[in-house]
């Protein structure tokens, strides 16, 4: 039985009207800051009383946590009775730093190293976000006013709705880090039906104005005067760009117990995709056909996975060479791959939406891809 907005053919047999497009998060929409986590852990780690290491040394310890907490624990301890994210992130930075202190001195591991690192990592004290990513956003909203239009009657374009999503191996954290850099992430998925849960969201202009006025009364060289030309100069900006960019909805597979290339988080994004334009704009918009394109930075999380869940997998190479426009990824299945295009900045994505479903199928089309060559014991 087929539930309320489900629908009641094959989503291929009709005309898409709907598109989505999702993203992934760090390496497609921002980056740890200065490319180099060994650096900022070692620099949190200063702070709390920990001097003296080396970040080489910090980055392979580090990797060295993540891997056997991922594969002891899966999606931030989701399966794990007891476990949540927080305690999960703290046991890493337990096992990356200890082996690292030195056993010649009393040097003890700080208590508060594993919050200050949460904290760090939970806004954009710890990222930077890449030079496109905001201009793509102002180009899905011109576009979504364009479909805007279109549903009106005013317009004749392709597409009638746009959404734009999240999909993060990671956890919840995302949606805090997106929001200090000045893009709002309106809904969270919290299960594996794509069951959306709204997001309270303060604007992030107004937010960091307030932190700026408050950075300066601290400093006594706040005047009444000074403060009212920050707000207006916010205030300015808010309507030249229009506020917060926005994110439709979020997936992390912290939340829904599946990351990529899983197909049950791709699936999850799709019907929460759904059910905002269901939301939005009535069951009748959301049961009209849909394309879908998803881009990251991972060719087999991100791009194979994306084809192998029935959308378009496009891979984000900020290094991509002068020219290259495409590319061969592998995919699961043995001596196959996915022909998928290469951008190097976001913006791309916006400027091919219409021509995107006729170079490249939904679902992908398969491609010989030369066999793992097998190592010799």
């Amino acid at each position: 039985m087929k539930k309320e907005g489900e629908e009641g053919e094959e989503e291929g047999d009709k005309e898409p009207t709907n598109l989505l497009i999702t993203l992934d998060a760090l390496g497609t929409l921002y980056e740890i800051k200065n490319g180099d986590l060994g650096q900022q852990y070692t620099l949190v780690a200063e702070k709390c009383g920990l001097k003296g290491l080396d970040p080489g040394d910090v980055a392979r310890s580090f990797k060295d946590a993540f891997k056997e907490l991922s594969t002891s624990h899966p999606n931030y301890g989701y399966h794990t009775e007891g476990m949540n994210p927080r305690k999960w992130w703290e046991e890493v930075t337990k096992r990356t730093f200890k082996p690292l202190l030195p056993t010649s001195t009393i040097t003890k591991y700080p208590t508060n190293l594993a919050e200050a690192l949460w904290t760090h990592f939970s806004t954009d004290n710890g990222y930077s976000i890449f030079n496109g990513t905001i201009p793509f956003l102002w180009n899905i909203k011109d576009l979504k006013a364009v479909a805007t239009k279109t549903r009106e009657g005013e317009a004749d374009w392709k597409y009638r709705t746009i959404t734009i999503g999240v999909i993060s191996n990671s956890d919840y954290r995302v949606a805090g880090v997106l929001s200090s850099m000045g893009i709002a992430v309106t809904h969270r998925a919290m299960s594996q039906d794509g069951e959306l849960k709204k997001k309270k969201t303060k604007n992030s202009l107004r937010r960091q104005g307030n932190k700026l006025v408050k950075s300066l009364r601290r400093s006594g060289v706040l005047t009444s005067e000074a403060k009212s030309l920050i707000i207006e100069a916010l205030d300015v900006k808010n309507e030249i760009i229009g506020g917060d960019q926005v994110v439709d909805f979020m997936v992390t597979s912290c939340e829904v117990g599946a990351a990529k290339p899983q197909k049950e988080i791709f699936e999850t994004a799709r019907k929460a995709a759904r059910n905002s334009v269901m939301e939005k704009f009535g069951i009748e918009e959301a049961r009209k056909g849909w394309d879908w394109y998803h881009v990251g930075d991972n060719k087999e999380e991100d791009v194979a996975g994306a084809y192998e869940a029935g959308g378009v997998g496009i891979l984000f190479d900020r290094n991509k060479e002068i020219g290259e426009t495409e590319t061969i990824v592998e995919g699961s299945e043995e001596g196959v791959g996915y022909r998928a295009m290469v951008i190097g900045d976001l913006r791309e994505v916006a400027e091919f939406t219409e021509g995107l479903s006729i170079l490249y199928k939904a679902g992908g089309e398969k491609v010989s891809y030369p066999r793992r060559v097998q190592q010799s014991r």
